[in-house]
Parts: structure tokens; sequence; C-alpha cells
């Protein structure tokens, strides 16, 4: 990352590569783990493997005093190198390597003060933290160009420490070198950037894998990396916003149906905030819905002419070797199908999966006599076609349906076993191909000439490519799962319930994994101890912040808790700077002298009264929303910012869902727009005289509300689902 430090340095030397630590396996074992709080493991992981960069490595000499002068020395930066996998001692092919830097982040003299992530996630009553800590993957680490930085007059691209143009002789100012460092952090190229605040709560902002340009690593291992050097941390939440996309789709609705979580729920990732009011159980109920439609279902919406959706449908369930029965059945099969790491899955014309696979794994449920019986009937069909013509599944299915007792899985289980079959003594065999632009099966009889032997049920058969997978995905994912382009089926109260879940599985982006749940790394010397803190002169709508952990010795005594408290809360949050512990409470008067072991054991929660001298100087830091009373009071029940676009009442001030005012996501805001409570207490007749005026009512005029898009009662969802 770019930062200036605000000194010149020595240039750190660069460790030997058989000293670098695994990214795909870091932390090595165990006794790498850390203790302590968060803020104390980063700072000493940043010790025991970090390279403090000297003033920006884009600036050298006696320029870096001239970047740290205009204001860019907030930040400071280690940088920690990673092996990934093992050398080859065969080929001497040196393992690749990745840095990962630290970014500190002096939030009182940074330019953004409050974090926007906090305030839609539920976190937005915290108090603004004193550190923020940015873990960075650059998409090109060891690109010394990627410190180029744009001219803001003309957009040429200055390099390395030039603060003036070359082109157009503009010299870049204080403003400017802050807009470009905060660029820099925020880039959308970084392959993982994650920011944890002083108090262990934090953000997962990106993760790009190889198809974000990485040339090593997967989004997985990425992840994988993150959620460890989350566990050694000790960061107690970590948030992410899920708008993850995969050729094009929404992958968050893609993988709930198939998978019944989200992508990051692999690594415990679970709801944390919906918008629009959505709970935790009525995203569980919306992904069971959706994911559990019968397939049949979509067949009932059309009469004589098929479909593509209907073909490829069919065809996915001719191929697969297992019974596709409902919607989260077809696209795990899909999937499946694109992330096989066989090289048949990029080859033109070959099958990921042998066909002898295909009818052993099928559990026979027909009498012998009533497979031969439509085995005859289908070569039977084929033959009085000829040799010259492919016939389409679905008309083969429905000359031979008769013979089949009127059984399509007694057919398509046939099918199966006579495709690449030898009959006629040899002489003949049915073979199949896929036709790639309609998605139609089609089958024909041909002469074996030559080599006989590579005919059979070990013949690969023509099968759809990588690129045809997606196509189809695409297809399936707009005509099943996008709400938007969903295609009707009956019956339609099935059909409108698929709609709203749809809708509620792309409204929902917010998860977190919750680190504090589970169990830490027990050090018998130590005592863990929860402390949550309240003032002695608080107001009557002060709000706690979260309660710290703190780990201390065996011996430690209260006055020993007092300190620690009070040093804690201190180091975390800018507002606590004159924060003072006075008393412990729920323990009556004790002496300072007793070990804690005593009151809590080797685990327990505290609570502690102090004061805060001089808070007013601090108001500004009290919460990460910021210091305006804005009030939320939407139709959906939301009363508070969760990230979707909102709008103002010109009357009242209360912010609303612009979706749940009736405009749509695409549509411009009006430029004047009043509630609809404002229009009916306009239009109340004025109270007579001598009588008080009469309260409205809660939900007085509700009716008169624009009939919101996709906004429905999370009551009407549960009981819809449930029934």
């Amino acid at each position: 990352m770019v930062v200036m430090n605000g000194r010149p340095m020595k240039r750190a030397k660069k460790r030997v590569q058989a000293d670098l630590h695994d990214f795909l396996r870091y932390p090595d074992s165990p006794e790498e783990g850390m203790s302590g709080t968060f803020r104390s493991n980063v700072r000493l992981f940043v010790s025991r493997y970090g390279r403090l960069l000297p003033a920006s490595p884009i600036v050298s000499g006696p320029d870096a005093f001239a970047f740290a002068d205009l204001g860019s020395n907030h930040l400071q930066t280690w940088r920690i190198s990673f092996r990934i996998g093992e050398d080859d001692p065969d080929e001497s092919v040196k393992a690749a390597t990745v840095e990962l830097e630290v970014v500190e982040e002096d939030v009182a003299r940074s330019r953004s003060t409050y974090c926007d992530q906090c305030r839609v996630v539920g976190w937005s009553n915290h108090p603004v933290c004193r550190r923020r800590y940015h873990f960075i993957i650059r998409k090109h680490s060891d690109d010394m160009d990627g410190y180029d930085h744009p001219c803001p007059w003309c957009g040429s691209m200055l390099h390395n420490s030039d603060l003036r143009c070359l082109v157009c002789s503009y010299e870049m100012s204080t403003d400017d070198v802050q807009n470009w460092v905060h660029l820099q952090l925020e880039d959308s190229t970084h392959l993982l950037h994650g920011v944890v605040h002083s108090n262990g709560f934090g953000h997962l902002l990106r993760v790009n894998g190889r198809e974000g340009g990485s040339k090593f690593l997967s989004g997985f291992d990425i992840m994988s990396f993150w959620d460890r050097l989350c566990s050694v941390l000790h960061v107690r939440k970590a948030s992410v916003m899920d708008v993850s996309k995969k050729f094009g789709m929404d992958y968050k609705l893609l993988y709930c149906v198939s998978k019944g979580h989200p992508w990051y729920g692999n690594w415990g990732y679970q709801f944390g905030a919906g918008s629009f009011m959505v709970t935790a159980e009525v995203h569980r109920a919306a992904v069971q819905t959706l994911a559990n439609i019968p397939l049949d279902l979509l067949f009932s919406a059309t009469r004589g002419s098929r479909t593509p959706l209907q073909d490829t449908i069919d065809y996915y369930r001719f191929i697969s070797d297992h019974p596709l029965l409902v919607v989260r059945d077809l696209f795990s099969f899909l999937l499946n199908l694109l992330n096989k790491k066989s090289d048949n899955a990029h080859k033109a014309g070959k099958y990921v999966l042998p066909i002898m696979e295909l009818p052993t794994k099928l559990l026979c449920m027909w009498p012998w006599e009533d497979i031969q019986r439509a085995e005859k009937a289908i070569i039977r069909v084929l033959k009085a076609i000829g040799e010259s013509r492919w016939v389409s599944w679905h008309s083969l299915r429905g000359t031979a349906f008769r013979a089949a007792s009127g059984s399509i899985d007694l057919l398509n289980h046939c099918l199966r076993r006579l495709t690449g079959k030898l009959i006629d003594g040899g002489s003949m065999v049915i073979n199949f191909r896929c036709n790639l632009e309609t998605n139609t099966m089609e089958f024909r009889l041909e002469k074996v000439h030559e080599n006989p032997g590579k005919y059979g049920l070990l013949e690969v058969f023509s099968q759809p490519t990588r690129d045809h997978v997606i196509r189809d995905l695409k297809l399936l994912y707009d005509s099943i799962l996008h709400p938007e382009t969903m295609q009707p089926f009956k019956p339609e109260a099935t059909y409108a319930l698929a709609q709203k879940s749809a809708a509620i599985l792309l409204d929902c982006k917010q998860f977190i994994k919750d680190n504090e749940s589970m169990e830490s790394p027990k050090d018998p010397l130590t005592i863990q101890i929860s402390c949550e803190m309240e003032l002695a002169d608080q107001p009557n709508d002060f709000i706690a912040p979260p309660h710290e952990l703190l780990v201390l010795p065996l011996t430690a005594t209260v006055a020993d808790l007092k300190t620690e408290v009070t040093k804690a809360f201190q180091e975390a949050y800018i507002a606590y700077e004159r924060f003072q512990v006075e008393q412990l409470l729920d323990f009556g008067k004790i002496s300072d002298d007793i070990q804690m072991q005593l009151l809590v054991g080797m685990k327990g929660m505290v609570r502690v009264k102090g004061r805060c001298e001089g808070s007013d100087d601090f108001q500004m830091f009290l919460m990460e929303r910021g210091v305006e009373n804005w009030i939320v009071d939407c139709y959906c029940g939301a009363k508070d910012d969760d990230g979707e676009r909102m709008l103002t009442c010109d009357t009242c001030g209360v912010w609303r869902h612009t979706r749940c005012v009736g405009i749509r996501d695409g549509e411009e805001v009006l430029p004047k727009f009043v509630c609809a409570k404002c229009v009916i207490a306009s239009r109340r007749p004025p109270p007579k005289r001598g009588r008080p005026c009469k309260r409205i009512k809660s939900g007085t005029g509700l009716s008169c509300n624009p009939v919101p898009i996709f906004c429905w009662s999370s009551t009407e969802l549960l009981a819809e689902a449930a029934g």
C-alpha cells in the first residue's frame, strides 16, 4: 500500500524465501497463535513478521518529507511476504510469493472519520475507533508502476516522487495527495482488502480471485487466508457485504439456492442484517422456498411447442447421474460441472462425467420385462428412421411412450442404457449428440465400420463445453431465479411466492461471522474477563460501547483490572481518551488488592463505572453514524439505515426507502416528496373550538401509500412457506 510514514528509514532486507510462511497454510502450527486482544495481537503480528516501510515506496530521498508534510502521514505500513505452496526441487522452480500489507490508519487525522460499513451492518452506535487496520494484497504487489498516480488537472500519470506534472506543470496540493492516498486504499483491483477497527470489529471489503486478475490465488485461497488471519488476530466480528458477481449473475442468489447458504457461509458467515427489515428467519424461509420448487412446475405454463427453458432442463436431467427434481438439484448440478477440475470440463466435445457412471448410479425401480419392452420400442423407432437422420429425444420419447407403460422416467433410464450400446451382433451402435444451439438431445443408429472396440459404454460422447454450460446457467438463472425475469408457472400463488423469495435473497447482503462465540485458545496462566462500562454522569440517551475483552495473569487484582480497563477503552476509542474507571459494580465495596480470579474464576464478565472528563470535546466521535440526527421510519418497518436507497419527506424529515414509496430502483427520485402521513395530516380539517385535537393512530393513512415493489410482511412469507 502506498503510504507515507513521515521519516526516512533504511531499506529493509528481503527475507530468504525458505523462511517465509506458506500463504495456503498459515498459521503453520498452533504455537503461532496469539492469546491477547486484537489490538495487542496485530502489533505483535507486524513486529514478528512485518517490515516497516520507509516513507512511501514511491518516494525516496528528501521528497519523502514533502509527501509527509502534505498531510498523508496518518498512515503507517508494514509488508509481510508469504510463499504460495512449496518449491519444486526436481525442476528448480521457486514457489511464487505474495505480499500482505498492513496499513495502520490514524482515524482522528483521516479524511474518512466514520465507517460506512458499520453504519449499514448494525454497528452505527459504536464509538469511533482510534485506529483502523487495513489488510491488503495488491493485484500487482511486485509492480512498481502500481504506485503511479494521475495528475488531478490533466490526467497524465506521474511516476514515483513527482509532485509537479511534467505536462501541465500542475503542483499537487495537500487535498490532492490525500485524495490519491484514499484512492489507493479503495482500489477495486486489490485481491484482498479487509479492515478491522481497534475494538476488534472488522469488515471484509474485497476478494478478487482468478476472475478478478489473480495469477496464482483463487478466491477460495484468499478467503481461507482471511478467515485464518482473523482467527489468529482474534477479530471479534467480521462482516461482509455480498454483492459478488459470477458470469454476470448474482452469485449470492445462485449459491444460496444451490447450497442453502451464501458462498461466505463456507467460512461461518451467517445472516447479519437484512434490508427492508428482513429477518434471519424470513431469509431462511426464502432460501428453502425457492430451492425446493419442483422442476415439473416449470412445464405447466405452456402447451404444444416446447420452450428453450424446458429443453435445457430436460437436457441436464438426461446427462445427470442422479434425479434432478427441484430447483436446487438443477443449479447444484450445473455449478458442480463448472467447478470440476477435470481437463474434460474445459475441452469442447468431451463430457465431464464418464458414461459408465450414468446407469450404475441410478436405482432401478422397474421390472426387467418393462425395460426390455421399452428398449425394443426405441430401437424399432431408430431403425425405422434410418441411419442418415437424427431424431430428437422429445420425438423419440413421444413415439415410444406407450411401449414404456406411460413412464417418462423409464424411457430416460432406457435411453441412458442404450447410448453407445452395440446391437445387431455388433454391426450397429446407438449414438447420441447434443444440438448446442437448442439444447436438444438427438439419437440415431450408426454402422460400426472400423475399430468396433471404440464403441460401447466406454465411449465419451459429445457434450457441452464450459462456455455452453455458462450460457445455459445464465438462461436458467434469468428464467427461474431472478425475480424480474422469472418465467410464470402454475400455480400462480407458488409463482408469486417464488418471486418474493428471490427478491428477499437479492436484498440480503450483510453477513457476519461471530468469532467471540467460538472457543478461544486456553492459556492456563491467564484469565479472560469481559468488561462492560457505564458513565457516572451519563445522559439518558447514552449507548454504551461494546464490552472489552481483557486477558490478565492469574494474579491480577481489582486494581490491575481498573488500570487495564481504563487503558483498553482509551486505546480503542477517541471519545474515551480521558476515561477513568472509578469502581467495580455488582461486587459492593471491595478492596483493590483482591485477586480477580477469586471473583470471576478463569472466565467471566464484570461491569465498571467511570468518568470521562471533557467528553464534550469529542462529541463528533461518539458514534460511527456521525452527528446527524436522522430518523428512519419506513413502511417496511426499518428503523435504521440499511444501505438501501432512501429519500426524506420534505415536511416531516423522516427517511423512507424509495422502493417502499413506489419508486423503482432505476427511477429518479422526485424533486419534492411528501409522505402519505403528512399528506393526510394536511387534508385533515382543523379541530373545532373547545375540543382537543385527537392524535392520529399509529398506521393511519398507510392504506393510502403506493404499493411497495416486492415489499411484504415477514409473517406472510413464513405462513406461505409453511403452507
